[in-house]
């Protein structure tokens, strides 16, 4: 069974959803040693900007790319489709929950959904047949989101965690 079947990206969903709700609900409430708000430098909201539309480059307009590129393949239409369906919940689940509970939400949210993306790609990876030019692309896209990662951990995950116990 593949990380691109349906069961189980309904259940990554679900289950990142659940823990992203109890994340702002612990924020919130400062039940959870992280911050409401992300405490970003002007720096570093300046590096964000630039990588967000790094991303939409990178994690939508290229995927979108290789899917209208994979026409005829079977199991090529059905994992781009996955990632970019995930890729979909995940901008939706960020917008909704960053305005309904806490803005800092977008950090395990994205962390979450990065390493199942990552997931996504690694586990594509062995059953797509790609040109040339196409596993270019892929791999461009997987070198993102690996960037993407590290950038998490780095830079956004020690910006919103406050170092100090549960409160009880």
């Amino acid at each position: 069974m593949t990380v691109n079947n349906g069961l189980i990206v309904a259940l990554f969903i679900l289950f990142t959803t659940s823990l992203a709700v109890g994340y702002g609900f612990g924020v919130k409430t400062q039940r959870l040693p992280f911050t409401a708000n992300i405490g970003f430098s002007e720096q570093q909201w300046q590096f964000l900007r630039w990588w967000v539309k790094l991303a939409l480059i990178a994690g939508v307009l290229l995927p979108i790319y290789l899917f209208v590129q994979a026409r005829g393949q079977a199991y090529s239409l059905i994992f781009w489709e996955s990632y970019l369906l995930v890729v979909a919940v995940q901008l939706i689940s960020e917008l909704v929950f960053s305005r309904w509970l806490v803005p800092s939400i977008v950090v395990p949210i994205g962390f979450f959904y990065t390493i199942f993306r990552l997931w996504q790609l690694l586990d594509g990876f062995t059953h797509l047949s790609l040109s040339s030019l196409a596993l270019v692309s892929f791999v461009g896209v997987v070198l993102f989101w690996t960037a993407n990662l590290a950038m998490l951990i780095m830079l956004a995950i020690p910006t919103i965690y406050q170092r100090q116990r549960f409160q009880e």
